[in-house]
C-alpha cells in the first residue's frame, strides 16, 4: 500500500494495512445490504484503488522531481564553480593589470592616475593611454640610443664577459664586424698594454655591482692600437646581482697623442725655463712674484723659491721703484709704450745688478685675472762698459772744447781777413780748416748733450710755449741755412693759438735739427714745409721735403747714436748722426713723441706731438695725486 494512502486509512479508518482494508470490505459485501448500499460498497473498493493508484503516480511524479531537482542541483553547483573560479581568475587578471600599469606610472610626471578598483570601464579606458605613453617612451628610448650610438662605442656582454651586442660605432672603430665579435670576449681587442692587475682590479669592481670608469688601449684589426675613456655599468637583478655588463666608450686617441704631445712640449718649455741666461718671471696684479725660473739664483743669488710672494718693489733700489709703479700703473691701464726698461735688483752681494725688463699685460677673461709676464736679461757689464764709455766722451770732450773753440775762432780771423790778407793759395785751405772747425765744435757739443742727456742731467724748463711762434723764430733763425742750400722753407701758421707745454729753448734745438736736415737733404730750389696739425690732446709739427728719401732697411736705425744713411748726400752734407737721437730724447723728456714716414724718391716727414697745455696740467695734477 503507498506510504501516504496508509497513513491517511491509519489516521481516518484505523486500517493499517492492505490486508486489513480487504477484510473490511469483504465484511461488508458480506452483510445483507440493499442494492444501492451494496453498489457503494463495491464502487468504494474502486474509489481506493483509484486513490491508491493517484498516490502512487503523485509518487512517482515526486521522485521523478527530486531526482530532476537533484541533478539540476548538481548543475547548479558546478557552474557556480565554474563562475566562482572565473571570476576569482578576472580579479587576479584585473590586479595584474592595476599592478602592471601601476608600474608604468611609477616613473611617469603626467597626469594619468589609476582609476577606482572597482572601476574596470576606467582601467580599460587607461590602457590606450598606457600603450601611448610607452610607445613615446620607445620612442624617445630610440632616439636616445641612436644619439649614443653617434657618439659613443658601445658593447654589451653577460658576466662571463661574452659579447652580447656592439654597435656600429664598436664594429668601425676595431675593424672588426658585429659576426666576429658576437660571442667572443673583448679579449679579442686586447692590445696587450695593460697587466693582470689592472683587468682583475676592473673585474672586482663589476662584479660587485659598481661602475668602473677608466682608459684602456685596445688594438684594431689591422693592428693599430687606439685609445678609450671607457665607463663599465653592471645590470643588476632583484637579488642585487650582475646579470649584464654595457660598457660605453669615447674613442681618445687623438686627445691622448695630443697630451703626449704636450708633455713633451712641456717637458722641453720646462728644460728651456730652467736652462735660459735669462730670468723668466710673472707678477700677480698686486705686484708679488710669482714665478721665476732658475736664472734668478744665478744672476741675483736669491733663492727663487723663497723670493716667491714677495712683493717685486722690494727687489728694486729705491731711486727706481717710482719709475717701477709708473710702469705697473701703465701696465694695468693698457697704456705702457715702451716695451723694454732698465731697473736696478738688490743682488746676494749687497749691491745690485743692471736688469733690463720686457714686460707685458696678460688678462684672464676666464678668471678675471691680471699678470704681468716678462724677461730680465743681466745688462749690469754692458751698463758699466756704457758708463766708462760716456766717462771718457765727456772728459774728452770737455777737453776738446776749449781748444777746438780757440782754432775755430783763430781760423774765422784768418778767413775774414782780420789779421791781415791771407794769399789765395793759401786762404782755400784755410777755408777748409775753418768749416771743419766749426764741425768738430758741433760734434763735441752734440756729444755732451748725449752725455747729459743719457745722464739725466739736462735742465728742462717746461712752460707753456706758443708752438706758432716758436716754429716761426726756428724758421727765421734757419733760414739763411737753408737759402746756402738753395732750399726754401714754407711755413703755414694755424689761424689760431696753439699752446704746448715744452721747453722753449730745447723745441728750438730739435727745430733747428729738423729744420737743417730737410734743407741739407732736399733738391735744390725745392721746398720744404713746415705745418701745424691739432687733435684733442696733442699738436702736431710736420717738417716735409721732397728729397730722396729714408731707405727702408734704415728705418729702425734712424734714431739711433750715430746712425747715418750711407748716400752721396749724406757723404757731401756730413753730419755726427747725433742729432735725431737728442732730438728723439728731448721730445719724450717733454711728453711728446717724434717719428717720420718716408717713401723713396718721394721724401720724408719728419714729426713731432706734444701734449697741449690743459692735457698736460692734468698729467701733473694726477701725478701729484699719485
Amino acid at each position: 500500500m503507498q506510504r501516504t494512502f496508509a497513513r491517511q486509512l491509519r489516521r481516518i479508518c484505523s486500517i493499517e494495512s492492505k490486508e486489513e482494508l480487504s477484510q473490511q470490505l469483504s465484511a461488508l459485501n458480506a452483510l445483507a445490504l440493499p442494492p444501492e448500499l451494496k453498489n457503494f460498497v463495491v464502487g468504494l473498493e474502486e474509489l481506493f484503488a483509484r486513490v491508491q493508484g493517484t498516490y502512487e503516480e503523485n509518487e512517482r511524479d515526486l521522485n521523478l522531481r527530486s531526482r530532476s531537482l537533484e541533478e539540476s542541483s548538481s548543475e547548479l553547483s558546478a557552474i557556480n564553480d565554474l563562475m566562482r573560479a572565473d571570476i576569482a581568475s578576472r580579479n587576479r587578471v584585473l590586479n595584474s593589470v592595476r599592478e602592471a600599469a601601476g608600474k608604468l606610472l611609477e616613473p611617469s610626471t603626467t597626469t594619468i592616475s589609476l582609476p577606482a578598483e572597482a572601476d574596470l570601464e576606467g582601467l580599460s579606458a587607461l590602457l590606450p593611454d598606457l600603450v601611448a605613453q610607452q610607445e613615446k617612451r620607445r620612442l624617445e628610448l630610440f632616439h636616445q640610443r641612436f644619439a649614443m650610438d653617434q657618439h659613443a662605442i658601445v658593447s654589451i656582454t653577460d658576466t662571463s664577459g661574452s659579447i652580447l651586442y656592439v654597435n656600429d660605432k664598436f664594429c668601425a672603430i676595431s675593424g672588426y664586424s658585429r659576426a666576429e665579435l658576437i660571442g667572443q670576449t673583448h679579449k679579442i681587442i686586447n692590445s696587450q698594454q695593460h697587466s693582470v692587475k689592472f683587468f682583475a682590479a676592473l673585474w672586482k669592481t663589476i662584479s660587485a655591482g659598481q661602475v668602473w670608469h677608466g682608459e684602456i688601449c685596445n688594438r684594431a684589426q689591422d693592428g693599430k692600437h687606439y685609445w678609450e675613456e671607457s665607463t663599465i655599468v653592471p645590470f643588476l637583478n632583484e637579488a642585487g646581482m650582475p646579470y649584464q655588463y654595457i660598457s660605453i666608450r669615447t674613442d681618445i686617441t687623438e686627445r691622448k697623442h695630443m697630451a703626449e704631445k704636450i708633455m713633451a712640449s712641456e717637458k722641453q718649455y720646462r728644460a728651456l725655463i730652467e736652462n735660459v741666461h735669462e730670468v723668466i718671471f710673472q707678477i700677480d696684479e698686486l705686484g708679488r712674484w710669482c714665478f721665476l725660473n732658475p736664472a734668478w739664483g744665478k744672476i741675483t743669488g736669491f733663492d727663487p723659491e723663497k723670493t716667491l710672494g714677495k712683493d717685486f718693489l722690494d727687489s728694486l733700489h729705491h731711486d727706481d721703484i717710482n719709475q717701477a709703479m709708473t710702469l705697473f700703473e701703465n701696465l694695468r691701464n693698457d697704456t705702457i709704450a715702451h716695451d723694454k726698461h732698465e731697473f736696478r735688483f738688490h743682488n746676494m752681494r749687497g749691491g745690485y745688478s743692471w736688469l733690463e725688463m720686457t714686460i707685458q699685460r696678460e688678462f684672464d677673461l676666464m678668471t678675471n685675472w691680471l699678470t704681468f709676464t716678462g724677461t730680465l736679461n743681466d745688462v749690469t757689464e754692458r751698463k758699466r762698459i756704457a758708463q766708462l764709455q760716456t766717462e771718457f766722451v765727456s772728459v774728452v770732450s770737455h777737453e776738446l772744447r776749449t781748444p777746438i773753440t780757440s782754432i775755430r775762432g783763430a781760423l774765422a780771423l784768418l778767413d775774414a781777413g782780420m789779421v791781415g790778407p791771407v794769399p789765395a793759395s793759401q786762404l782755400k785751405l784755410v777755408q777748409i780748416a775753418h768749416r771743419n772747425s766749426q764741425r768738430l765744435v758741433t760734434l763735441v757739443n752734440d756729444i755732451l748733450d748725449m752725455e747729459k742727456l743719457m745722464a739725466g742731467k739736462t735742465d728742462m724748463k717746461i712752460e707753456p710755449v706758443n708752438l706758432a711762434l716758436l716754429i716761426e723764430s726756428a724758421v727765421e733763425a734757419n733760414a739763411a741755412y737753408a737759402q746756402a742750400m738753395q732750399v726754401k722753407l714754407i711755413f703755414s701758421p694755424p689761424p689760431f693759438a696753439t699752446m704746448v707745454m715744452a721747453d722753449a729753448n730745447r723745441l728750438m734745438q730739435v727745430m733747428a735739427n729738423l729744420l737743417s736736415n730737410a734743407a741739407k737733404f732736399s733738391p735744390k730750389e725745392s721746398p720744404v714745409e713746415i705745418t701745424i696739425t691739432t687733435t684733442k690732446n696733442h699738436s702736431r709739427v710736420s717738417v716735409k721735403d721732397y728729397g730722396s728719401g729714408i731707405p727702408a732697411e734704415f728705418h729702425h736705425r734712424i734714431f739711433t747714436a750715430f746712425a747715418q744713411v750711407d748716400t752721396s748726400d749724406t757723404r757731401q752734407q756730413g753730419g755726427t748722426g747725433l742729432g735725431l737721437k737728442i732730438s728723439k730724447n728731448l721730445i719724450e723728456n717733454m711728453g711728446g713723441e717724434i717719428g717720420f714716414e718716408s717713401e723713396s724718391d718721394k721724401g720724408t716727414c719728419f714729426w713731432l706731438e706734444l701734449p697741449k697745455t690743459r692735457e698736460i696740467n692734468n698729467f701733473s695734477r694726477k701725478t701729484e695725486e699719485l
